[in-house]
């Protein structure tokens, strides 16, 4: 029995993947203005004629099968994407359109980016073999030639060449520098630990400072992602009276599904607001009542509507839930306070300003956060505990300094008035797969690593993301621990100094260059370097400032065919099967489409090179095959039992032909679909329905049995005075100032932003940088694509107020400028945008002008320093903290992006 079902001609699998090679040498980035018809008559005339191309026979005849495949972009939507291949060919991609879609079980659309992915994966820019930079030369120093990365060309070279270079090398730094001399700014590279570990970046990121509260607080890491796995199921969405988006554009950052259940909500009856600076494309979609906060301001907002409940108490009854605050929760009040207390203050008692004579009004919020006072006590009085109301946030508004209490006092304001642990009620993030669905998997797929022993044990190897070209620049750095950690064991540490010198920089996939802050110093970095290397599928600008090039192939690219080779797929990295774990209903199983195109090959198999040539055993990273993993994760795939709504049981019918087929271990199963079916159709989507056993209200256990069913706070239950979380940060001693265990206010970036507040006087750089997600890309990946380039350009977005005062309308070319850089971008003016801030979505490819220094593809990481990093938690990426200026461009304008030549690897 064969893995694949032969009903289709694969004589030419491996012709196919080869003439799939030579359509990426063809592709290319055309311009937006879509090409005429030269020489066609009919194109003069009017007459259109059908647009007809020569493989949609292939697919109307079905001489080939449809595929689902593997999105990897780290966008959350895990979407299902299919595409039509004949014999290794990709000729076609589409998205779940066989099935009915209903509300039960709806199909599970792909966004513009997973469409579009064909030009991902088969795009000009792939890196073919294994390049080494002309005038690179292993042994360090001057041997280097560090001062022309990034502007010379590139020569081929073998895998033993590579892999030899980048051995010796290790080899070389190691012995003579000790580990610390290298930096690894990509997912692990295993190898390095075998050697005795290296240091790397440690930053939040995506989470801005909503990673240490929930869990200390009571609340949860869900799927790895903090405050996840809090809200309730998508069929609950629609028992709210109210939902509450804060920081959420779910259109744009949770493309797909998300969407759609909000839609119905709305249908039903929904009112939705949103809190922010931007009334932005799901706001206007849901019909959404506008709360306008200013950037980073959003604790002065809830600050104020927490007094304004208070007062609203006093005055009406009703409002604020006292049974759920004295039951569920401890330091909101002096009745309330926790056993381990060593600060004798309460929240409540803050709010209304005993501690430091400034109760939190509405007027004292207004001044800073802009919102009218009327508006803050609407939302107060929508708050109350009679209300069903759902407060759903995103982590971009505590991506700002001065947030470090945010996510403690969004909670606080929930608990309040008792929005959660029941239907129609609910707070926590809706983020990634979480999206607009929360709840325990209805299925899952198995298991999601190889496993190995061959972990980083380099105590204080965590170099903090905000300031790491900088401390790398300087050799030296504080070590903090892993903030990773530092929710679930503490694992935040007292600073610790080192010097150190840095010599070689590795990288896979992230490409850390372009996605970093403070880029200019990042490429001084780069050219300081023994040496570099980047493991990637495409050139990004971080391979642009590499050395050697490792291409390795992506998911879309393998062998499961056993007459045509080896068997082998895309298991690591970027590419891991578990990162296509989707959202509660929905598993699924991607499998390749082409053999792996040119010279690329498997990271594993990389890795395990370099560890060969270093004397390590391979096996020790690596201890079961590609096939054996990837088959593990049909194996232990689970479905969560309809019956009782609590069992999980086994997907997938395994037989012993199919343990046999694949040449790996297992044991036979019974389940519910076949292997087959499985690999047939790709996925397996759990149907819902109202009367079903699946009904999921996040924090329901604790609210209805409190004693059995703790939270893992240290008093077990939720913390608005929380000690841990403030024993946890003041352990850094990064400000010294130590942080209070109950929300406090924090002097915001707008504020900072003027060089006299009282006075009312502007600084220099007045104006906040927002870096919004984006549907062109996630993060910086699917830039390449032309479709996506056409459709979404890159854009700064300005309010109708400031650009008129600078004399600026849409279209123009605008500068915009700080301390750090310069970029340029194209203006789009809106009357949906506050005043006094600006939004440049994110993941722009660089493109320095070296006469001027000014980065003309409009990366917003050249404007982004160490400046922006949280004054409590020096692990907190805090960019929508960047303060720039704007002008209209008096240079030549730029043209639209998707005209521009991509910067691509060249020979010679």
């Amino acid at each position: 029995m064969a893995l694949l079902d032969k009903t289709i001609a694969r004589r030419n699998f491996l012709k196919g993947s080869a003439a799939a090679a030579a359509a990426v040498a063809a592709t290319g980035l055309a311009g937006c203005a879509p090409k005429s018809n030269d020489g066609d008559p009919a194109a003069s005339n009017g007459d259109a004629k059908p647009h007809v191309v020569a493989s949609d026979t292939q697919v109307v005849e079905s001489n080939g099968e449809w595929v689902t495949v593997d999105c990897w972009g780290n966008c959350g939507g895990r979407c299902i994407n299919r595409v039509f291949v004949q014999d290794g060919v990709v000729l076609r991609q589409k998205t779940d359109d066989a099935p009915d879609d209903t509300v039960e079980k709806p199909q599970q659309r792909s966004c513009p980016r997973g469409h579009s992915l064909r030009q991902h994966v088969f795009n000009a820019n792939r890196v073919k073999y294994p390049l080494k930079r002309k005038s690179w030369q292993p042994g360090g120093g001057e041997n280097a030639h560090g001062e022309l990365r990034g502007e010379e060309g590139w020569e081929r070279i073998s895998w033993d060449e590579a892999l030899d270079y980048v051995a010796s090398e290790l080899r070389r730094v190691y012995d003579g520098y000790g580990p610390r001399s290298v930096v690894c700014m990509g997912t692990d590279w295993p190898v390095l630990n075998m050697l005795g570990g290296r240091l790397q970046w440690n930053g939040t990121e995506s989470y801005g400072n909503w990673y240490n509260a929930p869990v200390r607080m009571g609340g949860e890491l869900g799927n790895g992602l903090p405050d996840c796995m809090l809200t309730n199921d998508r069929l609950d969405l629609q028992n709210a009276d109210t939902i509450v988006f804060l920081g959420m554009n779910p259109a744009w950052h949770s493309a797909g599904n998300p969407m759609y259940y909000y839609r119905l909500a709305k249908e039903a009856g929904v009112e939705f607001v949103i809190v922010g600076p931007e009334y932005n494309v799901s706001a206007s979609a849901l019909e959404a009542r506008w709360i306008r906060v200013r950037p980073g301001t959003d604790t002065a907002f809830f600050f104020a509507v927490a007094y304004e409940m208070i007062r609203l108490d006093k005055e009406q009854g009703d409002v604020i839930d006292w049974d759920f605050l004295h039951r569920y929760c401890v330091g909101y009040d002096a009745e309330s306070m926790p056993e381990n207390a060593s600060v004798d203050e309460n929240f409540q008692s803050y709010v209304l300003g005993e501690y430091d004579a400034t109760p939190k009004t509405p007027e004292w919020a207004s001044e800073i956060c802009g919102t009218p006072v009327e508006d803050i006590s609407w939302y107060a009085n929508e708050m109350r505990k009679s209300r069903n109301v759902m407060l759903l946030h995103n982590y971009a508004p505590s991506r700002y300094r001065g947030t470090v209490d945010l996510a403690q006092l969004f909670l606080t304001v929930a608990c309040m008035g008792g929005h959660l642990g029941r239907s129609g009620n609910a707070v926590g993030a809706t983020f990634s797969i979480e999206s607009a669905n929360s709840g325990t998997k209805l299925v899952k797929v198995g298991a999601a690593s190889k496993g190995g022993s061959a972990k980083n044990t380099l105590e204080y190897s965590q170099l903090p993301k905000p300031t790491i070209w900088r401390d790398m620049d300087a050799g030296h750095y504080i070590g903090y621990g892993d903030y990773r950690n530092g929710p679930v064991d503490n694992g935040y540490s007292e600073p610790k100094e080192f010097d150190f010198d840095p010599k070689i920089i590795v990288n896979d996939f992230h490409n850390s260059l372009q996605a970093t802050e403070d880029i200019n110093t990042g490429i001084k970095v780069f050219k300081k370097m023994d040496m570099v290397v980047n493991l990637d599928y495409r050139y990004t600008l971080t391979g642009q400032y590499a050395d050697i090039l490792l291409p390795c192939f992506t998911a879309w690219e393998g062998n499961l065919d056993a007459e045509q080779g080896e068997l082998d797929v895309a298991t690591n990295g970027p590419m891991r099967m578990s990162r296509a774990q989707c959202n509660r209903d929905l598993a699924i199983f991607p499998r390749p489409v082409t053999m792996p195109l040119f010279e690329s090959r498997n990271e594993d198999w990389i890795y395990s090179q370099i560890a060969e040539r270093l004397d390590l055993d391979p096996s020790v990273m690596f201890p079961i095959s590609n096939m054996q993993a990837y088959f593990d994760k049909f194996q232990t795939a689970e479905y969560l039992d309809p019956e009782d709504g609590a069992t999980y049981k086994r997907l997938i019918t395994i037989t012993q032909e199919d343990i046999d087929a694949w040449g790996v271990e297992g044991e036979p199963q019974e389940g519910i679909v076949t292997m087959a079916e499985i690999l047939e159709k790709g996925y397996y989507q759990v149907p819902r329905s109202t009367s079903d056993k699946f009904s999921y209200y996040g924090y329901s256990a604790f609210v209805d049995d409190p004693d059995n069913n703790a939270r893992r706070s240290e008093s077990g239950k939720i913390e608005i005075y929380c000690q841990s979380k403030a024993d946890a940060v003041n352990l850094m001693k990064f400000n010294e100032e130590p942080l209070k265990p109950y929300a406090t206010f924090h002097t915001t970036t707008y504020q900072e932003s003027f060089a006299d507040w009282e006075a009312g006087e502007k600084g220099s750089y007045p104006f906040l940088m927002l870096q919004p997600h984006y549907l062109r890309r996630s993060h910086t990946a699917y830039d390449e694509a032309t479709w996506l380039r056409e459709a979404w350009p890159n854009p700064v977005y300005i309010s109708v107020e400031d650009a008129e005062a600078k004399g600026i309308k849409t279209g123009d070319t605008v500068l915009v400028f700080n301390d750090a850089g310069k970029i340029l971008r194209i203006a789009s003016v809106l009357n949906t945008m506050m005043p006094g801030h600006i939004s440049v979505p994110h993941g722009a490819r660089t493109y320095i002008d070296p006469e001027t220094g000014i980065d003309r593809g409009g990366n917003e990481n050249m404007l982004v320093d160490h400046k922006t990093q949280d004054e409590f938690c020096p692990q907190t990426d805090g960019y929508n903290s960047c303060l720039v200026d704007f002008e209209k461009y008096d240079g030549e304008p730029l043209e639209l992006d998707c005209t521009f030549e991509p910067v691509l690897w060249t020979e010679g």
